[in-house]
């Protein structure tokens, strides 16, 4: 069954929502870029922090949908993107796997800055068509270890913080919020673009994240791909009927969530967007794609008001 989305007071407050989520992005990458240009970093991070779990809380299908329409679509401030997604399912799994508070507050702020020690080098290396260099190699295998020695010097003394970023890269790491780390990190960057290639798909880092560091059953991934669902929202499915549409929502079941419709099954784009069901016979996914294979202009605004529509039905 498909809903038409009708203008009404809803779509000027998901733009200014949008708006708001891009001085989030704003304000992180300063502090990622330049953190020592920063006066009370560890306040500020705070601060962006709190504006981001707040929007987080007041709608987290549609948090997931901007963040990571933002991650797949373009590799420009890639640092900064892949920080907040990462964080975003981080905070959404660490809830579910019953994380005590303390030890999600300490793995949200680790999430936002486990790449601090080569956030400009990430940035490079996403829109760099040739592979790292010697010495650029030298800095990723160092920055965790840069990344900890910088937040300790910004004054950062939340021992767990520090120690999952000091960790996030570590197969070994035992601490459990570290493992979801990991997994979050493998996941998210596997969906992002780079210049050298373009993001997967999600049902593949899907895969991917159902195995720990690739070579064994996780259990964290497992519970990733349970909370997110097997095509998040912001991500794009073809339909049983060859239509191409968006995921916008969440339902109770991993691998059916609500979308809605782009482009007809010609590949023409529609008119309107039709909010649909997937769990309804006739309207199932047939596949998830590939961001950089779906060309279309999406109103987000207009689709993430579509979306609010799926709470009421």
């Amino acid at each position: 069954m498909a809903y038409s989305a009708q203008p009404d007071p809803a779509y000027g407050a998901m733009r200014d929502w949008i708006e708001r989520w891009s001085d989030i992005e704003t304000q992180l990458s300063r502090l990622l870029l330049a953190p020592n240009e920063a006066p009370a970093f560890v306040n500020q991070l705070n601060g962006v922090e709190s504006q981001a779990h707040e929007l987080l809380a007041l709608d987290e299908d549609a948090t997931l949908y901007w963040l990571l329409q933002l991650a797949s679509s373009s590799t420009m401030g890639y640092s900064t993107s892949h920080a907040l997604v990462c964080w975003a399912i981080c905070r959404l799994v660490g809830r579910a796997v019953d994380c005590p508070s303390v030890e999600q507050q300490g793995l949200a702020l680790a999430a936002l800055t486990m790449n601090i020690g080569m956030t400009r080098l990430q940035d490079e290396l996403a829109e760099q068509s040739t592979p790292p260099t010697p010495a650029q190699l030298q800095v990723i295998d160092d920055h965790p270890r840069k990344g900890v020695a910088l937040l300790a010097g910004l004054g950062v003394q939340n021992a767990l913080w520090l120690d999952i970023v000091a960790q996030h890269h570590d197969p070994a790491a035992v601490r459990r919020v570290t493992q979801l780390l990991q997994a979050v990190d493998r996941y998210s960057a596997m969906i992002s673009p780079r210049e050298t290639r373009p993001g997967q798909c999600v049902t593949d880092s899907g895969r991917y994240a159902l195995l720990k560091q690739g070579v064994g059953p996780d259990d964290l991934g497992h519970a990733l791909v349970k909370t997110v669902g097997v095509c998040p929202p912001g991500t794009f499915v073809r339909l049983e009927d060859d239509r191409v549409a968006i995921v916008l929502r969440r339902s109770s079941r991993p691998g059916e969530p609500w979308v809605a419709t782009i482009q007809d099954g010609r590949g023409f784009p529609v008119v309107e967007p039709a909010l649909i069901d997937t769990g309804h016979d006739g309207e199932g996914i047939a596949a998830a794609l590939v961001t950089r294979t779906v060309r279309a202009r999406l109103n987000h605004a207009r689709l993430l008001q579509l979306s609010r529509m799926a709470l009421t039905n």
